[in-house]
């Protein structure tokens, strides 16, 4: 009732014997005492009416006890702040019950605690120790879900006194908001919504990671591990590499939200937008835990959609640690021992690792070795299954029995002009590593074996070098022919953007629309200056697989179409007499070396098939060191095989036409032979006469 309404219920009969009273002592000039009194009654009134609004104004909250759970239940009591709730009696009644209720919670302490809700404050009343005055309670509490509170004395004043308490009582209380985000949990699963068009997407994100932490070497795998909440054995996908690691607030940056992009593009990056690790996991998994160490520190993070289940705020534990000598302590410095407890605990309810799981994946760094291991499981489903399929393989096997990561529907990704369906790029994870970089460099496994990389500019046949300036940029495009994607009827540019691959068999031009005859035309270019505005924005979308519609993307697409219809008119054979089964050999054959990760040429006539599993610089035929620079094919100029034949056409014809059927005929007989081909191009070749048939011309005279 407002102070208004408690006047109006003052008597009226003093209100107007106050007022004639009032009304007679002008007109006479005397004040009597019955005014005085009056008077005074009404104040007095007055001020009982404030009194009692400034009481209930800063009466202390009243809690209504929700309900009574056992302790066992409640994981995460232990790392909560605590303050103390004395009782604020207003009678004897009340007084009797506050000690009922505590009698009631001491003899059921094993048992019983109780919860109580005020505005975005949980609080969980714990029974009192033995022999301890019911004068106070212990009290845990959390913020449970943060909302615009009204405006008033109480609450403002209510919330300072809560912190001031925990501050007291627990020491700094923020480092225990470190492990909540305030945003829903539901959020996990829309960020995994950035890859849904195509899975391998996500896994590509993890890669990056590891490449920006310049990783040498990068495990994939898919295996079984028992999980004892599902009390079943399930699949859980591992990301391992041997980069540098993150620090503490290293993987903080990684696991938190809404990071502003850089202002400028850093050339040695592929991650930029932050969001990267967070969009791929959620992708390929609902829960993911990753373990990162660096030469001081080790660190533990738990994305987890299980975790947050049900609750309002997005909670990730973090488990950070410092080297002390050869042994890893707990950070005390960004965490309290409590909270450390506390998040521990959570990772071991509900995921696959306990202490001893953890303290195994942590012996693969080594003694003072650094990396990043992340772990996904309860992995993406496609309908009783799983998204993903995966095969070991067999060790020891040709290349054809490698262990292989594939995508259970086998769809192929729509592009515009696209009719074959042998493309093992878009569901064979084996496939695409192999391509990923423009210019790989890390050795990458997927379940257990080495995935051999093939870098395309230096993979084709009749390569082509073309320059170019788009918006006052240079940019330089690599056109050939490649035998493995004219067997599956495959062409298009791929393109890449700071070393990897954005969009693949990308057609230009008459490609689209006359695929017959760019089979096996590939193109391969590096955008990453033209999409670069200069003014810290890239033309790339978030998730990697494709750019924006921009005028340089508009004007990069006119100029490989011109391009590769010219390589098309160029350097397309019309007639083509195969020997062998080797159409479209590469110009040179490259080797990597396991140790400097430098391509070497191969010579001429020296069958690539003969090399080891492993091989180094200093192996045949190559023989030389592994500080030795790169060989580099020239640009702008043509390359044709050492193996392609030197004839020329317009000083012999007839001696290349008998060539050519010479070669032709003796194909099945020399199975052993050269394995290169032999090609007319018909635009160069002198047009053939008509034979006559009958006798000669002199007979016809003579009869």
């Amino acid at each position: 009732m407002s102070l208004v309404h408690k006047l109006m219920n003052i008597s009226h009969k003093d209100v107007l014997s106050c007022f004639v009273m009032f009304r007679l002592s002008r007109h006479f000039g005397i004040l009597p005492l019955a005014f005085v009194r009056v008077f005074f009654s009404l104040l007095i009134a007055l001020l009982n009416i404030m009194l009692k609004d400034c009481i209930a104004l800063f009466r202390p909250p009243v809690l209504d006890i929700s309900e009574f759970v056992r302790q066992t239940t409640i994981d995460f009591l232990s790392g909560l702040p605590q303050c103390f709730l004395q009782p604020a009696s207003e009678n004897s009644q009340q007084e009797k019950e506050w000690g009922l209720f505590l009698s009631f919670l001491q003899k059921n302490k094993k048992v019983k605690v109780a919860i109580a809700k005020v505005e975005f404050y949980e609080f969980y009343i714990v029974p009192p120790c033995d022999g301890a005055k019911f004068c106070h309670v212990p009290v845990l509490y959390r913020i449970e879900k943060k909302q615009q509170s009204k405006s008033s004395v109480y609450n403002e004043s209510r919330a300072e006194a809560c912190s001031r308490l925990a501050s007291s009582a627990v020491g700094p209380s923020k480092t225990l908001e470190r492990n909540y985000v305030q945003a829903d949990p539901s959020y996990l699963k829309t960020l995994g919504q950035a890859h849904s068009s195509w899975i391998f997407g996500a896994v590509a994100e993890l890669v990056d990671n590891a490449r920006d932490a310049n990783a040498t070497m990068l495990e994939i795998s898919i295996d079984m591990i028992y999980s004892q909440k599902d009390d079943k054995d399930i699949p859980m996908l591992s990301v391992i590499d041997n980069g540098h690691g993150m620090t503490h607030q290293e993987i903080v940056r990684m696991i938190s939200f809404g990071h502003s992009q850089p202002d400028a593009d850093d050339p040695d990056r592929i991650g930029r937008f932050g969001i990267g690790f967070k969009t791929g996991a959620m992708r390929l998994g609902k829960d993911a835990l990753v373990l990162t160490q660096t030469s001081n520190s080790r660190s533990i993070a738990f994305l987890s959609q299980a975790l947050n289940e049900r609750k309002d705020n997005l909670e990730i534990p973090i488990v950070s640690y410092r080297r002390t000598g050869q042994f890893m302590e707990v950070d005390t410095s960004v965490q309290t021992e409590a909270l450390v407890k506390y998040n521990l605990k959570a990772i071991k309810d509900f995921s696959p690792f306990n202490k001893y799981l953890i303290g195994e994946k942590a012996g693969l760094f080594h003694a003072k070795g650094t990396g990043t291991q992340i772990y996904t499981w309860n992995l993406d489903e496609w309908g009783s299954n799983y998204c993903l399929e995966w095969d070991n393989g067999m060790s020891g096997g040709s290349s054809f029995h490698q262990g292989d990561i594939l995508i259970r529907s086998r769809r192929i990704r729509s592009r515009p002009g696209q009719m074959s369906r042998m493309v093992p790029l878009d569901y064979s994870l084996r496939s695409y590593l192999e391509v990923i970089f423009f210019d790989p460099r890390m050795k990458i496994y997927v379940q257990g074996s080495l995935v051999k990389s093939r870098p395309l500019a230096k993979s084709l046949n009749k390569t082509v070098v073309e320059n170019g300036v788009i918006m006052e940029k240079s940019v330089q495009l690599t056109l050939g022919r490649c035998q493995l994607e004219w067997e599956q009827a495959n062409c298009g540019i791929f393109l890449y953007w700071h070393g990897r691959l954005i969009e693949a068999y990308k057609r230009v031009g008459s490609m689209i629309h006359n695929g017959d005859k760019s089979h096996g035309i590939i193109g391969v270019i590096d955008v990453t200056d033209l999409m670069n505005d200069g003014n810290g924005h890239v033309w790339v979308h978030s998730n990697k697989q494709g750019f924006q519609d921009c005028e340089a993307y508009a004007l990069l697409e006119e100029w490989l179409g011109n391009r590769s219809d010219e390589y098309l008119d160029k350097y397309v054979d019309k007639i083509q007499l195969i020997k062998g089964n080797a159409l479209h050999k590469p110009d040179h054959e490259w080797v990597q070396c396991d140790k400097c990760r430098k391509w070497r040429m191969l010579t001429p006539g020296f069958d690539s098939k003969m090399l080891p599993q492993e091989w180094f610089c200093y192996m045949k035929p190559f023989s030389g060191k592994c500080e030795m620079p790169e060989q580099k094919v020239g640009r702008g100029v043509i390359t044709v095989s050492a193996k392609r034949s030197q004839c020329d056409p317009m000083e012999n014809p007839s001696k290349l036409i008998e060539g050519l059927l010479e070669n032709a005929n003796s194909t099945s007989e020399d199975s052993n032979g050269d394995a290169s081909s032999q090609t007319v191009e018909d635009d160069v070749l002198p047009p053939l006469k008509r034979l006559r048939r009958g006798p000669p011309r002199d007979c016809k005279q003579k009869l």
